[in-house]
């Protein structure tokens, strides 16, 4: 029953200090599956970073769930879609970034310098945080219609698993979405206890989720690719 005893004062704070740029090495890993047919210059862009915090403070951040889980995603998508004997119509090309955590450096790097132009980007999916949850999907859309989301569970099964909203704040999308590009994020719904703390070990990380998402992301994808 304690009660604020703040009050009033005559003191006037003010706070200054400088900030500095220096230049370091980012690496943005690329692969593609080309597309085959009339829109094969199309360009669906499957992104997850694979930073995290390292050591800080004499502390180890694993950053399984956030985020070698949604690398881990898109790996397996990229393995699965490279062995299909079925091709795209669009071309895929996934992005492995670098430099999220300190402030969206890999896919602002890609937006500022695309190796292919972004007006042939039909979409950019960003995967991210798919270790831990309560076994739904959160997707976040902008510039597509939700059908398109809704479409891809439907063709595995997972639409009664999805938590569809708009713009899903905080990611690499952003960047893409303010270059105007479409955006789909998808991240596991449910509480994430481990978040950027040292605890984010594999231990923590709940496969069943990880399939589910796996599956959800293929289906997506080959969606995005084939279907728009």
């Amino acid at each position: 029953q304690l009660a604020p005893r703040s009050r009033h004062t005559p003191t006037v704070l003010r706070l200054a200090w400088e900030s500095t740029e220096t230049s370091g090495l980012l690496v943005n890993v690329l692969g593609a599956i080309l597309g085959e047919g009339p829109v094969a210059h199309d360009i669906v862009v499957v992104g997850a970073h694979r930073d995290h915090f390292g050591r800080q403070a004499g502390l180890l951040f694993p950053g399984a769930d956030d985020n070698a889980s949604g690398t881990a995603v898109i790996l397996e998508v990229a393995r699965a879609l490279s062995q299909s004997e079925s091709k795209p119509k669009r071309t895929i090309v996934f992005v492995s970034f670098s430099g999220e955590e300190p402030g969206l450096l890999g896919s602002r790097h890609y937006v500022n310098r695309p190796p292919v132009p972004l007006q042939r980007t039909v979409a950019m999916v960003n995967v991210d945080h798919m270790g831990v949850g309560n076994g739904r999907l959160t997707v976040g859309v902008t510039g597509l219609p939700r059908t398109v989301t809704l479409k891809a569970g439907e063709l595995v099964g997972l639409e009664k698993n999805l938590d569809i909203y708009g713009f899903f704040p905080g990611g690499d999308h952003v960047p893409f979405k303010e270059a105007g590009v479409p955006t789909i994020t998808v991240v596991s719904a449910g509480p994430h206890p481990h978040f950027h703390k040292p605890t984010d070990t594999s231990q923590t990380v709940n496969a069943e989720i990880l399939k589910t998402a796996t599956a959800y992301l293929l289906a997506l994808t080959w969606h995005l690719a084939n279907a728009l």
